[in-house]
């Protein structure tokens, strides 16, 4: 049926599923009931066409398709039910209807539309970086082009409104794909964090053991009633004893107190008050019981980043500090559960104190 004359054709209740109608001319023609699942409009005319009850599940549209003066009081998305008994009406009330223009408007909105599914949630700063890279590649694509950002289960999806004439495909590729490429930058220098962080570690205690070996060798050796969980202490946050190295949190968390107290109090009281975002921020880490004790430190060590971050007066090293503790905490939270406390703190309060550092959240 591609490029047919169908002007003024009664097709009442007709089943015209997967039919090619490209360039056809469709004027005045009688569609109601009738069952355009999956076919091809490119360039079909639908002037002053009929087609109130029509069944519009995954047709192929484009720009090139004309709806104007299209008659149509309502419409069904899907041939068959779904689980819950509804071939998804539009408008979706029983007894609502269309207005004149309003089918016109609906899927000229919908045809300007780009969907992009983003598995496994969203990387803010993942998605921001590769949002970067579309805007520079499509001039015509901005931050007013995001229609929405919306959960469907763990993935997020991206709707964007772009030109009748933008290439829908390569929009949408050139995102997921800047997208990607981003995530896996951001965890494999996370990853590297945690490896240099676990090496200076390793060194460290073994330099310690060394140290202490060395002077049992050099007759300082400890006698029996000596206390065999004598502990060395290194660099102020650790306690190295002859077995095993922790994290010493106690002076840790009096380390992070003391930076945090040493912020002025804000002098704005419609301002965030940094100090107490931040003790906040400290107290959900401590208290949290599904946190191990290696990631509160890492997360306490990265809140006292935050209160350095306030007092530089170099705008790189503030941003710098920031992004690492902003970071840091992401690929933490990432392998807690999204019902951990700590992870509804953060999300809370880590906007509120980049906001009060004067950073982009």
């Amino acid at each position: 049926m591609r490029g047919a004359n169908l002007n003024n054709i009664n097709l009442e209740q007709a089943t015209l599923k997967w039919a090619d109608l490209s360039n056809a001319t469709v004027h005045h023609a009688n569609l109601k009931d009738a069952n355009l699942r999956e076919i091809l409009a490119i360039g079909t005319d639908f002037t002053n066409a009929y087609l109130t009850g029509t069944c519009l599940e995954a047709w192929n549209i484009d720009h090139t398709t004309k709806l104007n003066d299209v008659d149509c009081q309502y419409i069904f998305l899907l041939e068959q039910p779904n689980s819950l008994g509804s071939r998804e009406r539009r408008p979706h009330e029983p007894d609502r209807v269309f207005a004149t223009g309003d089918f016109e408007r609906l899927y000229k909105k919908m045809m300007n539309l780009v969907q992009v599914l983003l598995r496994n949630g969203m990387n803010r700063s993942a998605f921001a970086a590769a949002f970067q890279e579309l805007m520079a590649e499509h001039p015509d694509i901005s931050y007013d082009s995001i229609q929405a950002i919306e959960r469907k289960g763990s993935d997020a999806l991206v709707t964007l409104e772009v030109s009748e004439t933008a290439d829908k495909a390569e929009i949408s590729r050139s995102l997921r794909v800047a997208y990607d490429e981003k995530v896996q930058q951001l965890e494999a220098k996370v990853e590297k964090l945690h490896e240099l962080r676990a090496a200076d570690l390793k060194e460290v205690a073994l330099a310690q053991k060394a140290q202490f070996f060395s002077q049992l060798v050099g007759g300082n050796a400890m006698n029996d009633s000596t206390d065999q969980s004598q502990s060395f202490k290194v660099g102020g946050d650790f306690n190295i004893n002859a077995t095993n190295s922790v994290v010493n949190l106690r002076d840790l968390s009096g380390t992070v107190t003391n930076a945090i107290n040493q912020l002025p109090d804000a002098s704005d009281p419609n301002q965030p008050n940094l100090k107490q975002l931040l003790m906040q921020l400290k107290e959900a880490v401590e208290i949290d019981t599904e946190l191990p004790d290696a990631d509160k430190a890492d997360l306490l060590e990265q809140v006292q980043n935050l209160a350095e971050a306030q007092k530089t007066e170099e705008p790189a090293k503030k941003e710098g500090l920031a992004r690492k503790a902003k970071k840091m905490f992401e690929a933490t939270l990432k392998s807690l559960p999204e019902t951990a406390k700590i992870a509804e703190a953060c999300t809370k309060l880590l906007p509120m104190i980049l906001k009060a550092l004067g950073l982009p959240m």
